[in-house]
Order: C-alpha cells, then sequence, then structure tokens
C-alpha cells in the first residue's frame, strides 16, 4: 500500500511540475504563467493545417521571387498575443516519393496565422510534388 501510495505521489508530482516559462515575446507581452501554453500541429502540402486550406503557393510578383509559400494556420491556439513559433519541415516520404525539402524562413507572424517561404528557389509544385510538410510550435499565452 505504500508503494502505491508512493508512486501515485510521485506521478501526481511530477506532472504538476512542467510549467512552461515563457521570458519574454516578439510583442512584448508576458503574460501569466498559468495562462501559457504550447500549441503545435503540421501544416501539410495537401493543404491541411494551412489558413485557407490550400497548401502550398508560389509567391507573388513583387514578395520573395522564385520561393514557394504557405500561410499556417495556428488559429485553434486562441493565442491572445503573437506567440513563439519555431518551424522546421518534413517529407512524406513513401516508396515511391524520397525527397528533401528545403529549409523555411518566417514572415508575417500574428496570433491567429504565420506565412512561410521557402528559404531556397523552390516552385508550389515541387514542394506538394516533394510532400513538404511544415511542423511547427508555437508557445504563447491564452489569456
Amino acid at each position: 500500500m505504500l508503494l502505491i501510495f508512493l508512486l501515485l505521489s510521485s506521478v501526481l508530482t511530477l506532472t504538476s511540475q512542467s510549467n512552461l516559462k515563457i521570458v519574454n515575446t516578439p510583442s512584448g507581452h508576458v503574460g501569466a504563467p498559468s495562462c501559457a501554453i504550447t500549441c503545435v500541429g503540421v501544416a501539410m502540402w495537401n493543404g491541411t493545417g494551412t489558413r485557407y486550406g490550400n497548401g502550398w503557393a508560389d509567391s507573388l510578383p513583387g514578395e520573395l521571387p522564385g520561393k514557394a509559400v504557405m500561410l499556417v494556420d495556428i488559429g485553434q491556439c486562441d493565442f491572445v498575443s503573437l506567440p513563439l513559433i519555431t518551424t522546421s519541415m518534413r517529407s512524406e516520404d513513401t516508396v515511391e516519393r524520397v525527397a528533401v525539402c528545403p529549409p523555411l524562413t518566417q514572415r508575417q507572424l500574428c496570433d491567429r496565422y504565420f506565412v512561410v517561404y521557402t528559404s531556397e528557389d523552390a516552385t508550389a509544385a515541387r514542394m506538394t510534388n516533394n510532400g513538404c510538410n511544415v511542423h511547427w510550435s508555437a508557445f504563447g499565452y491564452i489569456c
């Protein structure tokens, strides 16, 4: 019985000590620690998890020529200010397709979505054909 109590106490203590601490944010807003959350997701080449369900697009003239662009939807996170966002790219490899996706540059960050561009020249067709998905993590406040 004592062993069960100690085990349960350890589990409850460990789970209650996993607080998220945000030192600063791009907007300068620092909220209460109890309002800090981590929200993660994947914006996929097929449009899942993107702002308008479109997936990759070619950048418009006057933006960043020769780059592919994607609007990543983070609206379900319910941030009240601009969160910290990290991204990485991963190819959805299959038997027929083994591809390498280029690195990303973040632009146009807001609390509902953000925009990524390929750092290297790439077309939307190449990014889609390679199954390039954006894996993201956002750290911010919901109150």
